[in-house]
């Protein structure tokens, strides 16, 4: 387990609402906006006041698990054709604790209602405090199964588990694939990330910066004997070559954000009927649900929406994606350290500090003075004393798109770059004000010694190329100035073709 040195956003622990670095929908009643954000400006003993909220209890139930690896041989599988098992790793984090997005998130997936030839599993860790809602247990984790009356618990001895730990990862599948066995799998890992530096995470029942990274994703993979048509991840920033590539011999797909995520996430509803109604549906056709369904979310919701983008990338174009993109970087070497491209976009509206952004947009005194209640909790609180700004870019974390690279910099590899890059790329779509991005990035350490160590433990421990691991040091030397690149039209050219593919 690796360190948190950097914070996944401004504030993990202050509100969901202003942190690009979180995600998931606020579901009340529209229009009702103040309440909302008021639980989350409230001090932490006035908002354990309410009733609706499940505190840590000491009702009785079974002991807790034993972590023996002879408990957990995964067995032959003779699943029967057509059949599918979803695996929600959900850690609820602050997110269920202050503002209930996890719980909402699962009354989305119920909402979508039940079949029998496609199991839901849904694992509850990380959170200090759950709604009431649906009755799951704060003082341990639990596991829960979708079926025909609605949310089923199925395990109740695990204790409070550490989700950023690769046995718990590991485990969740493994009891899955005995008791729940599939001819289709698919896993989501459920919130915060930190690109393949800091990697998922931020369990409340953990140290602040404990995450389960990369390499260790790879280490619960191997260990579970299962392959999954499609991993995602309802996470920040995750759509990141260096992710990809390590995942690329345990699923066929995965669906990622390259960017921050907002409070409203992925919507667990629209892709669920379509797979109930056909548990054969195409990952193209079921990943562009979600793809359209969070884009769409993001674009129309002025409350909570926020610039979005996700992918869906073929995971058998990823290693072709790799060795182009080292050539292209060995090839280009100077250029790439000439300047800084970990860069936001200034013309679309990045580069703004997150109180600017979020004044920006909804340009009113009402969200003037509910910022200000904000800003008031997070100086009671002195949350500054390890955070020196409330900016948070996708820079800060050396994030650099991919075919960003390949349009800027003009070189005989460019076209082969792009070309490998859109290949990889299944299906793309982004807000229309966060068309700078283009759905897949590698992460170069402008100025960043701190992520560089992070970064090169990750990427050694997956195997990656000692020589490219070493190369990468050189932009630690690099400054980390913000300035503009002139993307022009070119990336709205690229959108209006994805459809057509």
């Amino acid at each position: 387990m690796r360190n948190y040195l950097k914070k996944i956003t401004v504030l993990a622990s202050a509100s969901c609402l202003l942190l690009s670095g979180c995600s998931h929908t606020y579901t009340g009643v529209p229009g009702i906006i103040y309440d909302y954000l008021e639980e989350v400006a409230e001090s932490q003993e006035e908002y354990e006041e309410a009733d609706i909220w499940s505190w840590p209890d000491t009702d009785e139930h079974e002991e807790s698990y034993d972590w023996d690896d002879d408990d957990y041989q995964v067995a032959d599988s003779n699943a029967e054709p057509g059949t599918v098992t979803i695996y929600v790793y959900m850690n609820g984090s602050n997110l269920e604790t202050e503002s209930g997005f996890a719980t909402e998130d699962i009354l989305e997936m119920l909402d979508a209602g039940y079949s029998e030839n496609v199991n839901v599993l849904i694992q509850t860790m990380g959170t200090k405090y759950w709604s009431k809602k649906l009755g799951i247990k704060s003082d341990r984790s639990q596991t829960y199964h979708v079926g025909e009356d609605g949310l089923e618990l199925v395990r109740d001895n695990l204790g409070q588990l550490d989700c950023t730990i690769p046995e718990t990862l590991r485990d969740f599948i493994r009891y899955g694939a005995q008791e729940y066995p599939a001819s289709r799998n698919i896993l989501i890992l459920w919130d915060h990330g930190g690109g393949p530096a800091y990697g998922f995470g931020w369990d409340e029942f953990q140290d602040d910066w404990e995450n389960l990274s990369v390499d260790e994703m790879v280490k619960a993979l191997n260990g579970c004997g299962v392959h999954f048509d499609f991993i995602g991840m309802d996470a920040c920033i995750m759509s990141c070559l260096e992710v990809a590539y390590p995942l690329r011999n345990y699923c066929d797909y995965m669906i990622l954000s390259e960017d921050f995520e907002s409070c409203l996430g992925w919507y667990y509803t629209d892709w669920l009927e379509a797979l109930y109604e056909n548990p054969s549906i195409s990952t193209y056709d079921l990943g562009k649900i979600i793809v359209d369904d969070m884009v769409s979310e993001n674009e129309h919701n002025r409350f909570y929406g926020d610039r979005s983008i996700l992918a869906l990338i073929d995971e058998s174009k990823i290693e072709k994606l790799w060795n182009v993109w080292t050539e292209f970087a060995y090839a280009n070497e100077e250029a790439l350290l000439s300047t800084n491209f970990s860069q936001d976009m200034e013309e679309t509206g990045k580069g703004l500090g997150l109180s600017e952004r979020f004044r920006e947009r909804n340009g009113n005194k009402v969200f003037d003075f509910l910022m200000d209640e904000m800003i008031d909790y997070l100086e009671e609180y002195d949350l500054d004393e390890f955070y020196d700004s409330d900016e948070v870019y996708i820079s800060d974390y050396c994030i650099t798109d991919l075919m960003g690279l390949a349009h800027i910099i003009d070189s005989d590899m460019s076209e082969k770059l792009a070309i490998a890059a859109d290949k990889a790329l299944l299906y793309v779509s982004a807000t229309s004000d966060n068309l700078s991005l283009t759905g897949i990035s590698v992460t170069l350490p402008y100025n960043d010694r701190m992520l560089y160590n992070d970064l090169a433990d990750v990427l050694e421990n997956c195997d990656f190329d000692e020589e490219y691991i070493e190369w990468l040091e050189k932009f630690c030397e690099i400054r980390n100035d913000r300035d503009t690149v002139d993307w022009g039209e070119w990336g709205r050219e690229i959108w209006s073709e994805w459809g057509d593919r």
